[in-house]
């Protein structure tokens, strides 16, 4: 049911083309320096917020099947495999050292790690869906979706976008060959993933990095495990590949 309603009023937008892209950086520039104030709004004139880590990115994009706004981005950056290129932002803002706490992680060749980040949802409709405090569209307690954006969808249901950008990543890293990636997460949002199975480990004790943040990882194939068992989850990336295939033939991804 849930991969229904997902489909019945959202679609996963892979951004391929240059317009996509700025679309991608249009609805960032909202969300983290109009609406959170996490970047510096004077550093983007264009109103596209991006950085020096885009030139080795990919997004995807939550799109509102009945108005047509963009109104999810999540980023995936992807490894430089090379000893002098950039550390992720994990690494390098959140001061860690994996050889101390993570050897495991450390001892990975670096072309299989990259970094979730720019995961949210526009303010704009998380009002319409009466949620106005967090950046990736997960209602707090007590209250409920509006009943204009569908009439059956309320606080009973897992939040479809948040899904939806779940499957975009497993995508992204399936297509890239990532087993593992970093994020900077709100600890709400890590409650929240574990609730539907998706549990993020802690790298380090939380840090200031836009607000308190929890550095973490999970292993890609933990992912899969999860939506092989949660069929919400498992039919939402399956039928966004058909989605994904209608522009211009990019491979399809299912988890079998």
């Amino acid at each position: 049911m849930y991969s229904s309603l997902f489909q019945q009023n959202f679609e996963i937008v892979k951004a391929v083309t240059p317009g996509l892209i700025d679309e991608a950086y249009k609805l960032r520039y909202q969300v983290y320096c109009e609406e959170k104030g996490y970047e510096d709004a004077g550093r983007c004139p264009d109103q596209r917020e991006y950085d020096e880590y885009d030139s080795r990115s990919m997004h995807s994009l939550i799109r509102h099947r009945d108005s047509g706004t963009y109104i999810g981005v999540v980023r995936l950056i992807l490894p430089q495999c090379s000893s002098e290129g950039m550390p992720l932002p994990v690494e390098k803002f959140c001061k860690l050292n994996l050889a101390e706490s993570h050897p495991h992680l450390a001892s990975l060749p670096k072309q299989l790690i990259g970094e979730i980040s720019r995961f949210s949802v526009s303010k704009v409709f998380r009002r319409r869906i009466a949620e106005q405090g967090l950046v990736w569209g997960i209602p707090r307690q007590g209250e409920c979706f509006n009943s204009g954006i569908a009439a059956n969808l309320n606080r009973r249901h897992l939040p479809l976008i948040t899904m939806g950008l779940i499957a975009a990543v497993y995508e992204m890293c399936t297509e890239h060959n990532i087993d593992y990636c970093y994020a900077a997460m709100e600890s709400t949002l890590l409650r929240m993933l574990r609730g539907v199975g998706i549990n993020f480990q802690p790298l380090s004790m939380p840090v200031e990095y836009h607000g308190c943040r929890v550095p973490s990882f999970f292993p890609v194939n933990d992912l899969k495990k999860v939506m092989q068992k949660r069929t919400e989850l498992l039919n939402i990336v399956n039928e966004s590949a058909v989605t994904y295939q209608g522009q211009g033939g990019i491979k399809q991804f299912a988890v079998v």
